[in-house]
């Protein structure tokens, strides 16, 4: 149903997902195996090993100790992701879903049995698993390890105590569970107008937006605080020190100068984030997210400018107001991703050709692609096809060649497929004084799954209609975080507009390119490089 990389990526399977209860369960699951991953710095070494060895630094030694230190983390980081995921839909949903996978059910009662006994308000047996899993995942040697550095670190070099699911058992063994009581009760007692003790046994109740900053400052400066520090105690007793709650910066500090010592570039795209962001408040952690629709459809080319019957080869629709043809501009890059070309066919650098998905004699699906010159400019193509409608399309990638965004620039509308990180470019834009509009959409029909269709026009750039793609939660938390941080005008007139109107405007080709999107396309992403 869906599968975290381990380095910062994940993916939704659709065709593998029964319902909506189940997807919202997926896409917040794997969503928490990158938090986890990205805030503990045994995650982080781990994935910096993975992500260091595919750019080409020890690439023997260094994925052997990712595969020893994911194998050491793999109870807790399933145990998290499946414990923490029933904040949204509640326990009894949760193990609704679950029913049936004896696996995955144990993972969940074993994050409820970290917190004690029953009874105890879900916010708090939430923050108290979370704590155990956390401090697992953040052995003091991680210290050691980055000392040693990347370029002499190996898989012999991590001791057990080190490793998170033996200091999980740890936890457990010594009676750990046990003693939230007075962990509990010292809370209440310092604070006796929280409500500590108060809240649903089930799932997460959260107040209104007046209350809720304060609450998330409360958990994350005190309750996160004291349990964390209660967990690191009852390690530290069983001889398995971890890293102080203050030291927890200095643990990111130490691995971005570490990864500088062997590759600048990669240390350079680092940001240190001081402080946890929980997962379910961060919509901006889900562009690491993949959309796997199908796997790649094989490509079948046909030389456009030679072809007779070029219309009835491509035109798709089924009437006349929606007879049409689609023309795509794509980066080879892009096209090879999406799509599987023949071996020895030999592409340009800018890929223009019509496009339809069609059945070969024998019933096999093939996205079909009728070359064009790569200098073609959508005008030329529409003089091509005549009064046949032209549907352009391309991606953001694409258009990061100034040569694309000149040829495309000059016809409206363009339709973006956006592959490239959604809220660092809508930041961008921003910065640089754009009014975006921003639109939202249920996607229904269209392939299994709840997906939502984000869309952004810019003034600097009204050719283009942006396009991002993703599920529920994902686009959901995006769009909501975009709207609060952009919501007012900044100082260079920059902002955000929530006006769906370009929507209903272009409402019909809109539903086309999506069609053709979800008939042809492999995967939807905002990392177009890999």
């Amino acid at each position: 149903m869906g599968g975290y990389d381990g380095a910062g990526a994940w993916l939704l399977a659709l065709d593998n997902l029964r319902d909506g209860d189940e997807q919202l369960m997926v896409e917040t699951h794997e969503g928490l195996h990158h938090e986890l991953q990205a805030s503990t710095g045994y995650g982080l070494i781990s994935a910096m090993a993975l992500l260091l060895s595919q750019r080409g630094f020890r690439p023997l030694v260094l994925p052997e100790l990712f595969d020893v230190m994911v194998e050491g983390s793999r109870q807790t980081h399933e145990v998290f992701a499946t414990t923490l995921s029933a904040s949204l839909a509640g326990v009894r949903q949760t193990r609704s879903v679950l029913d049936g996978n004896a696996t995955y059910l144990g993972y969940l009662e074993r994050g409820l049995g970290l917190a004690g006994t029953n009874g105890v308000p879900w916010h708090f047996r939430e923050t108290a698993a979370a704590s155990v899993l956390r401090c697992s995942m953040a052995p003091l040697q991680v210290f050691d390890l980055l000392e040693t550095g990347f370029a002499r670190m190996r898989r012999t070099g991590l001791t057990e105590a080190a490793r998170p699911d033996r200091r999980l058992k740890a936890f457990e063994a010594a009676g750990g569970p046990d003693g939230w009581g007075s962990v509990l009760s010292q809370l209440a007692s310092d604070y006796p107008d929280r409500g500590v003790r108060l809240g649903d046994t089930d799932r997460r109740d959260l107040p209104d937006n007046e209350e809720l900053d304060s609450l998330r400052r409360f958990e994350e400066e005190v309750v996160l605080r004291r349990c964390y520090e209660y967990v690191s105690e009852v390690l530290a007793d069983a001889g398995m020190p971890s890293v102080a709650w203050e030291d927890q910066a200095r643990v990111a500090h130490a691995l971005k100068a570490a990864v500088a010592e062997v590759d600048d570039e990669l240390s350079e795209r680092l940001n240190v984030v001081t402080e946890r962001r929980p997962v379910l408040d961060d919509g901006l952690e889900y562009d690491r997210q993949k959309i796997v629709l199908r796997d790649r459809l094989p490509v079948e080319l046909v030389d456009s400018t030679h072809t007779p019957g070029l219309l009835d080869a491509f035109t798709v629709g089924d009437s006349d107001d929606h007879r049409h043809v689609c023309g795509v501009w794509l980066s080879r890059e892009v096209a090879r991703k999406q799509f599987s070309f023949p071996e020895e066919a030999e592409l340009p650098e800018l890929i223009v050709a019509l496009l339809t998905v069609a059945r070969t004699a024998d019933g096999r699906q093939v996205v079909r692609l009728g070359l064009l010159p790569s200098t073609t400019t959508p005008r030329q193509c529409q003089t091509l096809l005549g009064e046949m409608p032209l549907l352009v399309l391309t991606s953001h990638l694409t258009l990061t060649d100034p040569s694309a965004v000149d040829v495309l620039g000059r016809v409206e509308p363009v339709f973006v497929l956006m592959d490239l990180p959604v809220a660092w470019h809508v930041d961008d834009w921003c910065g640089q004084g754009a009014h975006v509009r921003m639109g939202l959409v249920p996607l229904e029909g269209l392939a299994s799954g709840d997906l939502l269709m984000a869309a952004f026009t810019l003034d600097r750039q009204p050719a283009f209609r942006f396009i991002c793609i993703g599920g529920n939660v994902g686009v959901s938390l995006l769009t909501e975080q975009l709207r609060r941080r952009h919501g007012v005008r900044g100082d260079r007139g920059g902002h955000v507009e929530v006006d769906g109107t370009f929507l209903r405007d272009d409402a019909a080709a809109f539903n086309l390119v999506l069609n053709h999107v979800f008939g042809a396309w492999h995967v939807l992403d905002q990392d177009a490089a890999s």
